[in-house]
C-alpha cells in the first residue's frame, strides 16, 4: 500500500548507526533535517523539521558505507511513535527507500 508513504527530502544529520540484533537482522538509524517552503493559506511558510529514520532487513545491509553526514537524500516509508525506556515519544520515519539527491 505505498499510497500511504510518506516522502520526506533531507540532508543527513550524522554518521548512520548500524547494527545486527540478536537475531541476525540488520538496523539502521540516522537523522534528516528537512527544509522546505510550503504554501498555507495562499501565503509562503517556512517548514524544518528532524526526522529520526530506521531501516531493517535488506535495506539496513545495502546502505553500509552508502550513506554519510552531509548528504542529500530522498526517504519513503511509514511514521510509527516510538517510545523510549523513559517514557519521552518521538515519531520515526520507518524507511521502505531512500536514495541520494
Amino acid at each position: 500500500m505505498t499510497d500511504n508513504f510518506l516522502q520526506l527530502t533531507g540532508i543527513v544529520t550524522e554518521s548512520p548507526i548500524h547494527k545486527t540484533s540478536p537475531s541476525g537482522i540488520e538496523h539502521c538509524n540516522l537523522t534528516i533535517e528537512h527544509r522546505s517552503v510550503q504554501e498555507e493559506a495562499g501565503l509562503p511558510r517556512n517548514a524544518m523539521c528532524y526526522m529520526p529514520i530506521a531501516t531493517s532487513g535488506p535495506l539496513a545491509n545495502q546502505l553500509k558505507n552508502k550513506l554519510s553526514k552531509g548528504m542529500h537524500i530522498k526517504v519513503s516509508g511509514f511514521i510509527t511513535y516510538h517510545q523510549s525506556k523513559s517514557n519521552l515519544g518521538k515519531l520515526v520515519l520507518h524507511a521502505q527507500y531512500i536514495e541520494q539527491i
